[in-house]
């Protein structure tokens, strides 16, 4: 049995010591295969929609089926090739809803590898929970001296009842985003980089705009941004940065993540988010500073 504490919530405006980013894996999945409409499901989707006063509606889910987080989880870790390297630590990090409790993707990565790594599913903090995991898959490695931590970000859109999101919250579909992490030196297929990770809870939406200004101001104006779908631009960013573009709608956690997918730009590469919800603002660099 393994036996732990939470890691502390890093003070404001520390960052944790960072991994380097080794690997990165983004995939957008077609319509899944495994089935959400037998008797189980039907029990469990009644019985979690009931306590929430939502109605449970099959017919939202074209051909009773969908993408598990197992399943995707099986398919990103297979994109990254590992050939049996192991990992001391795999995290899956998502805000929408697995489709079925019964196989869950911790589960699935804990038997991945003849080592069995410590696997656990991380939730609750909206859009920011990536961050989340990112700063646990940190702590973890850094307190049991760990080589390697994987972090999978999903999203799936399959929901047999009515969200509520509407427009640019839309669900639009299923798609993850891999992060293996190192402590080695090499360069990796990544962008051979440390992320300078900051996640700070208990931010409000007044106070975002200072909070970031802080945050960024070491990296000066020459930077890429890419705001989350919690961010306004033009409400919540220092003015100046030489470059902002949006993340994809619709993917409220993977999208923002698969930015660090594509090829390395000449400037420092800034993940931003906030969930206005939960309150958790998340702030990645890619890149050094000036």
């Amino acid at each position: 049995m393994y036996r732990t504490v939470a890691p502390p919530v890093a003070a404001r405006g520390v960052p944790a010591p960072p991994l380097r980013l080794e690997r990165v894996v983004h995939r957008a999945f077609p319509a899944g295969r495994n089935r959400i409409d037998d008797a189980f499901s039907e029990r469990h989707f009644t019985d979690l929609t009931t306590q929430y006063g939502v109605e449970y509606r099959p017919g939202l889910v074209p051909g009773g089926t969908g993408n598990t987080f197992a399943a995707m989880s099986r398919e990103l870790v297979e994109s990254l090739d590992l050939d049996g390297d192991p990992v001391g630590v795999a995290i899956v990090a998502h805000c929408t809803p697995d489709l079925d409790c019964r196989y869950a993707a911790a589960t699935y990565l804990s038997e991945a590898w003849p080592h069995s790594p410590l696997a656990f599913g991380v939730s609750e903090q909206g859009s920011c929970t990536p961050f989340v995991a990112l700063r646990l898959a940190t702590e973890f490695a850094r307190r049991h001296a760990l080589g390697r931590a994987l972090v999978l970000v999903l999203d799936q859109a399959a929901l047999p009842y009515d969200t509520g999101l509407v427009g640019d919250q839309a669900l639009r579909g299923d798609a993850g985003v891999a992060l293996l992490l190192s402590t080695g030196d090499g360069p990796g297929e990544g962008r051979g980089v440390r992320p300078d990770l900051r996640h700070t809870p208990g931010v409000s939406t007044e106070d975002v705009r200072a909070l970031l200004a802080e945050q960024l101001s070491p990296y000066g104006r020459d930077i890429t941004v890419v705001a989350g779908s919690g961010i306004d631009p033009g409400r919540d960013l220092p003015d100046g940065l030489a470059e902002v573009r949006g993340a994809a709608k619709g993917f409220p956690c993977s999208a923002l993540w698969a930015e660090l997918a594509g090829p390395a730009g000449p400037r420092p590469l800034v993940l931003v988010e906030h969930d206005p919800t939960t309150g958790d603002l998340g702030v990645c660099v890619a890149g050094d500073a000036p």
